[in-house]
């Protein structure tokens, strides 16, 4: 029983640190179509060069220190494992933001998903029609929610089968090595 709850527990500190590194993903990713010439349609491959800054921005700050210490409770700071941590890490999230750019660049440099759509919400009474919310949201928002659901279940299961996983077993390991160590010492 104290397993499942473990695993439960862990499970929400997964999604508590996915959502925050998605947020901050969607919102450099959003600063910087909206606010460079990133986001012109006309910038040959815009929507995927936000794709990677924003990627680095979420992944290499903050998401590799929070899924460690938070998630994973992969608590060793021994230079070799935090290392092999970091690069395991970096690498497996380097493979899925290449699933990432490959799903932007088929669908917002290839296909054209890079337009704008209009969304108008409106009540129809009395054969009039009252509109009480409208907006525009941009195409590539919708494939980047799509690629977001691939990239989160990779993610998951890289970093909770092979390279947290492994850390974990590595730190014990590596701890009792060193406490061994300074016993004799």
């Amino acid at each position: 029983m104290k397993k499942k709850d473990s695993s439960i527990k862990e499970f929400i500190r997964y999604l508590i640190v996915g959502f925050s590194n998605t947020g901050i993903n969607w919102a450099v990713n959003i600063l910087l179509t909206e606010l460079t010439p990133l986001g012109n349609p006309s910038v040959k491959l815009g929507a995927t060069i936000a794709v990677i800054i924003a990627w680095i921005v979420s992944t290499i700050f903050f998401a590799f220190w929070a899924y460690k210490l938070f998630v994973f409770r992969s608590k060793s700071m021994v230079p070799g494992i935090l290392w092999k941590e970091f690069v395991g890490f970096t690498s497996a999230r380097l493979l899925t933001l290449g699933v990432e750019m490959a799903i932007t660049l088929l669908f917002c440099d290839v296909l054209g998903f890079d337009e704008s759509i209009s969304i108008n919400l409106s009540r129809v009474t009395d054969s009039s029609v009252n509109e009480f919310l409208a907006f525009n949201l941009r195409e590539r928002y919708f494939v980047k929610l799509f690629a977001c659901v691939v990239v989160t279940i990779l993610n998951y299961v890289f970093s909770k089968l092979i390279i947290f996983k492994k850390g974990q077993k590595l730190s014990r390991e590596a701890e009792a090595d060193l406490d061994e160590g300074e016993s004799k010492a």
